[in-house]
């Protein structure tokens, strides 16, 4: 069973690329304009959406999936998780990848990953 997919690359436990957290956030479409005396509501256009993922992977495969999402980073990425809903389309904003635990020959033992997506509204 998987847990997120981002264009085709699956994160679930069977590949190896468990999930450690997902936070989705979403604002609302209304700003606060402050006016002498009091304030007022204004709609405006929505922002986007984000997601911020959290993962920690083990032994040193983990390095060829940091690559993989490296080479999604320039193009909108399909999203939908495991429970097969579909997010729409997002960008890769940013890649935070963390290794520890090294071993004699130089590869970690341990790779902890901050990926940060952006939900992408353009043209298709």
């Amino acid at each position: 069973m998987r847990h997120l997919a981002i264009g085709d690359k699956v994160f679930s436990v069977n590949a190896d690329t468990p999930l450690s957290s997902l936070n989705r956030f979403s604002s609302g479409s209304w700003s606060q304009v402050g006016l002498i005396g009091s304030a007022k509501s204004e709609k405006v256009g929505r922002p986007l959406d984000t997601i911020n993922i959290s993962a920690k992977w083990f032994r040193d495969a983990a390095f060829n999936n940091v690559d993989e999402l490296r080479q999604m980073i320039d193009q909108p990425q399909q999203v939908s998780d495991g429970q097969g809903r579909n997010f729409g389309r997002w960008t890769i904003k940013s890649i935070n990848e963390k290794r520890s635990y090294f071993v004699n020959n130089g590869k970690s033992m341990v790779t902890n990953l901050d990926l940060s997506l952006e939900e992408f509204r353009g043209e298709s």
